[in-house]
């Protein structure tokens, strides 16, 4: 199948999402979610540090020798709390989107509650995540070469977890036994989905296109104005995009587990695979 072919099933798996989310517009609460979590978690931790423990923060970051240690330490926390709420989040979406596609209805409560259910799960993955991030971080402040390596070995990665997330929560399966899984499903049928991708890609370009424009054309009638809307089409289309993503993901995970795929079409879901 040539590459067009592709990107015109990928635009089909795109549209199907699309009709998925205008059909439960719900779905697009959990990216929000996630984003409103991050900023308070994130902003009630530092805030609450610098107010309790200013002093003794700076009075570290200053120092030579404990200074770049707890510079980095810093940083593994940030990555820790950032995977474990985007995590989360899309462990709640791809349960309901699970549901959708076998045909059962669902809800944001629904689906936060079984996320609640494997937060043990959810927390170590996001250990794991956080310090393969971590080490990446490191390996490319080494040198040009070792910012090469650092992108070639987070390729290998995302291509190596593409399953993890919907493995884990699904799967009565360990951490290590996750990335063992999804490895297994990504060599038996290897496709990275680049034409979906692709897809999704020109939407969201059209959406910040969009958002330009309408700055561009209100800017000199009302600056505040041209730039909240930006900023809120912007948002929208971002959330969008991001629930479509994971809806996809559902629909390809099922799909390689053999399970219903709701109104994506099993033949063109398998279109997206190269099988060896």
């Amino acid at each position: 199948m040539s590459f067009f072919s592709r990107l015109s099933n990928g635009w089909n798996m795109a549209m199907v999402s699309f009709d998925t989310i205008q059909k439960r517009p719900f779905l697009m609460l959990f990216p929000v979610l996630s984003l409103l979590s991050f900023i308070v978690v994130l902003s009630t931790f530092l805030g609450g540090s610098y107010f309790f423990l200013g002093d003794e923060i700076q009075a570290i970051m200053e120092d030579e020798q404990y200074g770049r240690v707890a510079g980095f330490a810093t940083l593994f926390l940030y990555y820790l709390i950032n995977f474990f709420i985007v995590i989360f989040f899309n462990s709640a979406l791809l349960y309901c989107a699970s549901r959708i596609l076998d045909g059962e209805e669902t809800s944001v409560s629904e689906g936060l509650e079984f996320a609640n259910s494997r937060l043990g799960k959810i927390f170590a993955w996001s250990v794991v995540a956080a310090t393969v991030g971590m080490l990446l971080k490191l390996l490319q402040e080494t040198g040009k070469i070792g910012q090469f390596v650092s992108s070639l070995l987070g390729v290998t990665w995302s291509i190596l977890t593409f399953f993890a997330v919907p493995v884990l929560i699904f799967q009565d399966k360990s951490v290590m036994d996750t990335i063992k899984e999804s490895g297994r499903l990504i060599r038996e049928k290897w496709g990275e989905s680049l034409a979906a991708n692709i897809s999704f890609g020109i939407f969201h370009l059209l959406g910040l296109a969009v958002a330009a424009l309408v700055v561009v054309l209100l800017f000199n009638i009302n600056i505040f104005l041209a730039i909240l809307l930006g900023i809120l089409i912007f948002a929208f289309v971002s959330t969008f995009i991001a629930t479509a993503e994971t809806i996809f993901l559902a629909a390809m995970y099922n799909h390689v587990c053999e399970k219903p795929t709701g109104n994506f079409d099993d033949q063109t879901l398998d279109s997206m695979f190269i099988h060896k």
